[in-house]
């Protein structure tokens, strides 16, 4: 019985070892896992943090902001004048984040203007002579002469050679330049109303009824072309209103070069954004606003009687406008036309009265012309312009042939009064009206 109770004892123990262990083993099964699930816990909780971390930076970048001063609108004048001339844009300030993009226009193509005529040259490359034959030697049987190898006939060659500028000189008997824009204006609208000054300046002086403006055909790049000597795309005007930040006008214009020359300057105009066109320091007498042709006409004949400046611009506005409102070669315009002529005769009549006739050199002109109730494409209605000259040693009676172009107005009035055409201008004198000289 003892024996028995000694092998139920040590059977019991081993029993309880194994059943000990067992849980053991168990318990730390259980440990092990709940470490590992606390420690994918604590993994997916920081790389959440870091999210979270990362997203408030994100959204607390600053934004850049771009601030820009609106600059102010100036109507046109009470009747309305359409088309380029509606709202004039000054430029203002403009102030931009560190990183932003500057406000710039899309650059538009212009179509380059021929600068210069070529000539054909014919150079001829002289033909090398033969060469000499061998003597005979005093042998008797003699040697052969050597016969000289026939030589290539050398082909003409082209050469195109650009026409120099020509030298300023200062024209005979000429002191001043008129120059006289009708804003608008074409050139058949002259043969289709009453114009009995423009009938008598034809008369008196040389007339293109086919010169051309530029692209694009508005007001303020073909003024710009017009008094700078140059094409759109190299005085930096390619449009119709300068943009917030633009760099202004390349110079120099003929109001900057007369000025540089020791010539006195004067300007009067009827649209506020031909002050675009006004280098610093350039213009003695100045009238521009947005006004009506009886108000440039007052202006041009007090500067006119109180001392003509060596030269003075003047432009005339309202033959564009009523084309915008009325359309081109309406009644409405010719009429416009026709009272204009009037006024340009009081210039003509001033100028008599005041003894500067004698001494002027008077350029009338345009800046465009227009179809339906607008300008501005490629059209001949639209490029084409009268361009007319009178003054001391200009053929009377005569018909340009030659082409003009409006760039060609600056070079020409410098030419006449002895200033030196600067190098970068694309226009060249209109010769054809000094021959006569």
């Amino acid at each position: 019985m003892s024996h028995f109770l000694r092998l139920h004892t040590r059977f019991g123990n081993r029993h309880s070892d194994r059943n000990q262990r067992r849980h053991h083993s168990k318990t730390q099964r259980h440990l092990l896992f709940q470490t590992g699930s606390l420690i994918i816990w604590l993994l997916a909780i920081l790389l959440l943090a870091g999210c979270t971390a990362v997203a408030a930076t994100d959204s607390a970048a600053p934004a850049e902001v771009v601030q820009v001063d609106q600059p102010p609108a100036i109507p046109s004048p009470a009747s309305g004048s359409g088309g380029d001339s509606a709202v004039l844009a000054i430029p203002a300030q403009i102030t931009l984040a560190p990183t932003a993009t500057p406000f710039t226009l899309p650059e538009q193509a212009a179509t380059a203007e021929p600068t210069a005529t070529a000539t054909l040259v014919v150079v001829s490359t002289p033909t090398p002579p033969p060469a000499p034959t061998a003597t005979a030697t005093s042998t008797p049987t003699p040697e052969p002469t050597a016969t000289p190898s026939p030589t290539d006939t050398p082909t003409p060659v082209a050469v195109a050679v650009e026409e120099p500028t020509p030298t300023p000189v200062p024209s005979a008997g000429i002191r001043y330049v008129v120059i006289i824009s009708v804003d608008g204006m074409r050139p058949d609208a002259i043969d289709r109303t009453d114009t009995p000054t423009f009938d008598r300046l034809i008369a008196q002086g040389a007339f293109s009824p086919r010169a051309q403006t530029i692209i694009p055909s508005v007001t303020l790049p073909s003024h710009a072309s017009m008094l700078t000597g140059m094409l759109p795309e190299h005085n930096g005007l390619l449009w119709g209103m300068p943009y917030i930040g633009w760099p202004g006008l390349n110079g120099p214009t003929l109001m900057s070069a007369a000025h540089d020359a020791g010539l006195s300057t004067g300007m009067v105009f009827g649209k506020h954004k031909l002050n675009y066109l006004v280098l610093p320091n350039s213009v003695d007498q100045l009238f521009g606003e947005d006004a009506h042709d009886p108000d440039v006409r007052d202006h041009a004949l007090e500067i006119i009687r109180g001392g003509l400046p060596n030269v003075l611009f003047i432009h005339f506005p309202d033959t564009d406008r009523v084309g915008h409102a009325y359309g081109w070669l309406s009644e409405n315009q010719l009429y416009a036309v026709s009272y204009v002529d009037g006024l340009i005769g009081e210039i003509v009549a001033a100028l008599e009265e005041e003894g500067y006739w004698q001494n002027t050199l008077l350029i009338v002109t345009a800046d465009h012309g227009g179809h339906g109730h607008g300008h501005g494409d490629d059209s001949p209605e639209d490029r084409t312009i009268p361009w007319l000259a009178v003054g001391p040693g200009v053929p009377q009676g005569v018909t340009i042939g030659s082409p003009i172009n409006t760039f060609d107005t600056a070079a020409t009035a410098a030419y006449a009064l002895g200033i030196p055409i600067p190098e970068n201008w694309d226009g060249r004198p209109v010769m054809e009206i000094f021959q006569s000289r």
